[in-house]
This record gives C-alpha cells, sequence and structure tokens, in this order.
C-alpha cells in the first residue's frame, strides 16, 4: 500500500478509560499500538490518580507515538463532581481534535466518551464502547446495579458501536438493558508472542496467583473456597498468592 493510500484510509481515535491499570489498560495498550502500527492517528484520555510510577512510565514511552496526544484529569471510580468538569475537557478536546472515533473503556470512560454524543449534532463521530466488566459487575437488583443499567441505557441511544471482552458481558447487557440498534461484536483480548515463552517455576512457587483488585466483583472468596474444596476431597493442598492493585 502506497503511503498516500494509507494517509486516505487513517482514522483519527481517541481512547477515554479510568485508571491505567490492570486487564483495561492492558487492553487499550495492545489496541492503542495496533492502531498506530496501522498508521492510525491515536490518543489517549486517562485517569491523573491511579496507576503510580508503572502508569507513568508506560505512559511516557508511547506518547511520542501518540500524535493525537494523552490528556489525565482526576477521573473518581463512583460519581463525583469531578465529573461534570471532565465531561465539559473531554467534549471540548474532542471538538477541537475531531476526531473518527471515540472509543469508552469501562464504566467511567464510557459515561464520558458516550455522555456529549447525546448532545452533540456531529453525527460524522462513530462512539464505540467496551464495558469491561464495570458497571455490569454489581450485583443484579440492587440499588447500585439498577441505576447503573437505567444510565446505560440512556447512554445507548449515543452508542454506535459495543465491543463487548467476553460473551457473557454482552449476554448482561442483552438481559439488564435490552436490545440495541447499534453493532455489537464479542472481541476477546489477546495475548502477546512474549507471553508463549516458557517460565522455570521457582521451588517454593504457589499453584495459583491472583494479581487484580481487592474487590468481590473479582471473585477472590470462590478461588480461596475453591482450594478448600479441593484439599478437603483430595488431601492434595494447594497455595495462592494473592496481589492486589490500587484503584
Amino acid at each position: 500500500m502506497s503511503s498516500m493510500a494509507a494517509q486516505d484510509q487513517s482514522l483519527k481515535i481517541i481512547h477515554v478509560l479510568r485508571a491505567p491499570l490492570g486487564g483495561l489498560f492492558r487492553h487499550v495498550l495492545d489496541l492503542t499500538r495496533e492502531q498506530v502500527a496501522r498508521g492510525h492517528q491515536v490518543g489517549l484520555i486517562t485517569d491523573s490518580l491511579t496507576g503510580g510510577e508503572r502508569a507513568d512510565k508506560v505512559l511516557r514511552e508511547l506518547a511520542p507515538s501518540l500524535s493525537l496526544g494523552i490528556r489525565r484529569l482526576p477521573m473518581r471510580r463512583n460519581p463525583a463532581p469531578d465529573d461534570l468538569r471532565n465531561l465539559y475537557v473531554i467534549a471540548s478536546r474532542t471538538r477541537k481534535l475531531n476526531p473518527d472515533v471515540v472509543h469508552g473503556h469501562g464504566s467511567k470512560g464510557g459515561l464520558y466518551a458516550r455522555l456529549p454524543g447525546l448532545l452533540s449534532t456531529n453525527k460524522n463521530v462513530v462512539r464505540a464502547y467496551t464495558p469491561h466488566g464495570g458497571s455490569f459487575n454489581y450485583r443484579p437488583g440492587s440499588m447500585l446495579h439498577n441505576i447503573y443499567m437505567k444510565a446505560e441505557g440512556l447512554l445507548e441511544r449515543a452508542t454506535d458501536l459495543y465491543l463487548f471482552e467476553s460473551a457473557f458481558i454482552q449476554k448482561c447487557f442483552e438481559t439488564y438493558v435490552g436490545e440495541t440498534t447499534a453493532l455489537k461484536r464479542v472481541v476477546l483480548n489477546g495475548i502477546s508472542d512474549a507471553e508463549f515463552e516458557p517460565a522455570t517455576p521457582a521451588d517454593d512457587a504457589a499453584d495459583f496467583v491472583y494479581v487484580g483488585e481487592l474487590r468481590s466483583a473479582k471473585g477472590i472468596d470462590t478461588l480461596i473456597d475453591a482450594i478448600a474444596i479441593v484439599r478437603d476431597k483430595s488431601g492434595c493442598r494447594q497455595s495462592a498468592v494473592l496481589g492486589w492493585q490500587r484503584s
């Protein structure tokens, strides 16, 4: 493909996410790097309160390849007064950069990416959403779950494309939000070639390792209960190491 043809097909893409950590961040990084490699212009909008030194380092290394830049704002997991200011800043930045695609990741990223679309007259912007669990992690029937599902239903009107990271979350959407005229696809998270390299475990290595947030939605209690069941039924003692991330 000639350089002129590549430019003609180049898209301007903005990814919006809250916490630059965990599997969601890994997904956005993989997606961003591949889009840049394919000649697209990409930018990120993410939280300034989480991620720590590792996120700072990764974003510094990524920044030179992002022609649409990186903007970091203080973002809270739960609804907060900051959201109004962030929505204004993100909507203003989107108008300035005039992207072809705004892709929200997670509940808060999905809110910031899609809510301005309810008020915008610019229908040339494709607004995409990947839940990554997010609001669908709350217990069905609970007050928070009901509130967030109502919000998801409202934001559906400003969503052109749903990219679910699992068939399970797609099913949750269909059950608790309903049908949509937007395009829907299940796109599983990928892994890199480096992750197929063999690793030699240490002599005292644990049988299971968990790295993530210490939240009930992650099912850590199920892991611990399962280890106990295996021990009681088979007599085989299993071990686990739990590491956690702040969010």
